[in-house]
C-alpha cells in the first residue's frame, strides 16, 4: 500500500507565507487578459477622437454647396489700367474690372438723378471752335455674382495647421521652415514634409505619406516652439475647395453712364476736360462729376469698381 505524506502544520504556514509561481498556462491568461483591456481602452479612446473628426467635418464645407454672394454698393474711383489688350471682365469679391474699349469715356456723377437727365438723351453734341463732337452715352451695368456652388474634397495627405499667433516676428519663410522641421520629425508624429503654404489662417502642410497626416490629424493638439515661445496649435484635415459653377446677373450703376464713339481728334488731357466740363453743365442736364476717364481710340483700358467702404 502506497504512503501518503501529510504536511505538517510549519509547512502549512511557509505555503502561505511564500506561495508558489503560477504556471506558463496561467500567465499566459493573466497577459491575455490585460492585453485585452488596454485593447478596449484605445478602441474607446479612438471612437471619441472619431466622433470629434465627424463633427468637425459637419463644420466644413460640404460638396457642391451654393451659397449667395452678399452685395455690396460699388463706386467707380476713377482708376484705369491702359493697354492693347483687355481679358473680359473680371469678378472678385473686392473688385470688379470692367472693359473699356478704345474711343470711349467712362463718367461717375455724384448724383444717381444727374445721371439719369444725362442718359435720357442718347447723342450728345459738343461745340467746339473749329468741329462739333458727337458722342453717345449708354448706362453701365456690371456682372455681379449671386450664387457660387463649390466642391469640396479632402485631402489624403495635407494637413492645416491653426492657431497661430498674431504679431509673431518671423518671415513667411521662417515660418514655414519652423513648422517643417516641427512636423518633420517622427517623435512629434509627422514625417516628409513635401510642399508647404501660408494660407490665410493657417499653413498648409503637404506630406510624402498618407498615415502621417492622418496620424497628426488624430493626435490634433501640439505644442510648437515658435520665436523662443511655445503656442498651442491644431492640426486638421486639410480641406480644398473649387468653383464648379457661378451665377451672374447684370447690375445697373445708377452713378455711371459710358461715353462711346469718341473720334481722335483730340489729345488724351484736353478731351477729358472738353468731356468733364460738358458734362457738368446744367443746360446739358449734367452736374457735379466724381470721375472721369478716357480711353483714346486704338487702346484698352479697365474701369476698376471697388466696394464703397474701401
Amino acid at each position: 500500500m502506497d504512503s501518503a505524506t501529510v504536511p505538517s502544520s510549519e509547512d502549512s504556514a511557509l505555503a502561505k507565507q511564500f506561495p508558489q509561481p503560477m504556471s506558463a498556462t496561467e500567465d499566459t491568461a493573466l497577459y491575455s487578459g490585460s492585453q485585452f483591456r488596454f485593447l478596449q481602452e484605445e478602441q474607446a479612446r479612438l471612437k471619441m477622437r472619431l466622433q470629434e473628426l465627424k463633427r468637425e467635418l459637419r463644420n466644413c464645407p460640404q460638396d457642391k454647396v451654393p451659397f449667395p454672394v452678399p452685395e455690396v454698393p460699388l463706386v467707380f474711383q476713377g482708376q484705369t489700367q491702359q493697354g492693347t489688350e483687355v481679358p473680359k471682365s473680371l469678378v472678385s469679391n473686392l473688385r470688379i474690372c470692367y472693359p473699356l474699349p478704345g474711343g470711349s469715356a467712362l463718367v461717375n456723377f455724384d448724383d444717381p438723378k444727374v445721371a439719369y437727365r444725362v442718359l435720357q438723351q442718347k447723342e450728345h453734341k459738343i461745340d467746339l471752335e473749329e468741329f462739333r463732337l458727337r458722342v453717345q452715352v449708354q448706362p453701365l451695368e456690371l456682372p455681379v455674382v449671386t450664387t457660387i456652388q463649390v466642391s469640396s474634397q479632402m485631402s489624403g495627405r495635407r494637413v492645416l495647421v491653426t492657431g497661430l499667433p498674431a504679431g509673431l516676428k518671423l518671415s513667411e519663410e521662417e515660418l514655414l521652415d519652423k513648422l517643417e522641421i516641427f512636423f518633420g520629425k517622427t517623435k512629434n508624429g509627422g514625417g516628409d514634409v513635401e510642399s508647404r503654404e501660408l494660407l490665410h489662417g493657417g499653413v498648409m502642410l503637404g506630406f510624402a505619406k498618407d498615415e502621417v497626416a492622418q496620424n497628426l490629424c488624430r493626435i490634433g493638439q501640439f505644442t510648437v516652439p515658435l520665436g523662443g515661445q511655445e503656442f498651442p496649435l491644431k492640426v486638421s484635415p486639410y480641406i480644398s475647395g473649387e468653383i464648379q459653377k457661378a451665377e451672374l446677373r447684370p447690375q445697373p450703376m445708377p452713378q455711371s453712364v459710358l461715353v462711346l464713339n469718341i473720334p481722335d481728334v483730340l489729345d488724351g488731357p484736353e478731351l477729358h476736360d472738353i468731356l468733364e466740363i460738358h458734362f457738368q453743365k446744367p443746360t446739358r442736364g449734367g452736374g457735379e462729376v466724381e470721375a472721369l476717364t478716357v480711353v483714346p481710340p486704338g487702346q484698352r483700358g479697365l474701369a476698376v469698381f471697388t466696394s464703397g467702404s474701401c
